[in-house]
């Protein structure tokens, strides 16, 4: 009896596991940097295993490749970059897979900016669509929604800013684009913490003056404190912004950026 029982059980547990789907395989893609990443998440869900060679925080201009960065792009799928990262030529030479498509989006400008991030997204669509033809309509839809997010997060961020009287600004070269786009007047903008010398100082303080400056902004990527002494020796307000999407939101950084502005303001 008890032999009897544990066969029909043993045949009701096949059945049940035979009848199971198997989990579909997640599409390896590696993208250079968050901005890449965060768009291939939100459009793509789960259906993409997304590897970031260069963390947000840090420079994805110079940043150094590790190990599972080589291993990661030779599994890929697709392999995308902007084109100005100065080590993706050698994560190219480290990829012997020829199964793989490799891009250079041709998106330019800073993908802050809303516009530019929609139009971003619209080309990395295309690129998914064309790898997993099969779920074309699910990733068209999914980009609709995400550039709606993008177009309301935009909104609320304009909002923040509405009715204030927006100062002067010098701003790093990284984020002039974007706090223009937010309406404020930059007056001159600067390059690193390693380009400031005595003759670039006296040329930034000079304009602070004669424009009224009343804050520096500075890029978290590229030297967060770049502009700290500037600032200190005009007695000014000091801001860092990031220049790419911090823990995969996009619309979440766009707004923590213009909240930072905000209270640099008041």
């Amino acid at each position: 009896m008890v032999g009897k029982f544990f066969v029909q059980w043993l045949l009701l547990g096949v059945a049940v596991f035979g009848c199971a789907q198997p989990k579909t395989r997640r599409i390896p893609v590696v993208a250079s940097t968050t901005l890449i990443s965060t768009i291939i998440q939100s459009v793509g869900g789960d259906r993409f295993e997304v590897t970031t060679i260069a963390p947000a925080g840090l420079c994805p201009g110079h940043f150094d490749l590790k190990p599972s960065d080589i291993t990661a792009a030779n599994q890929a799928k697709l392999l995308l970059n902007h084109g100005w990262e100065g080590w993706f030529p050698r994560l190219e030479k480290a990829v012997w897979t020829t199964d793989q498509r490799r891009v250079t989006l041709t998106t330019q400008g800073n993908w802050m900016i809303p516009d530019l991030q929609k139009r971003a997204a619209a080309e990395i669509t295309v690129l998914l669509m064309e790898l997993d033809s099969t779920r074309a309509d699910t990733y068209r839809l999914a980009l609709g929604r995400y550039q709606t997010d993008v177009d309301s997060a935009a909104a609320a961020a304009l909002a923040m800013l509405d009715g204030k009287a927006l100062p002067a600004v010098i701003a790093t070269e990284q984020q002039a684009p974007f706090v223009a786009w937010l309406g404020l007047r930059v007056v001159a903008t600067y390059g690193r913490a390693e380009d400031f010398t005595a003759q670039e100082m006296t040329r930034l303080a000079r304009v602070a003056i004669d424009s009224g400056v009343k804050l520096i902004v500075d890029n978290l990527q590229s030297g967060p404190d770049a502009g700290a002494p500037l600032a200190e020796a005009l007695k000014v307000k000091h801001v860092t912004l990031t220049n790419f999407p911090m823990e995969g939101s996009y619309s979440r950084s766009l707004l923590d950026n213009t909240a930072a502005l905000a209270r640099a303001i008041e």
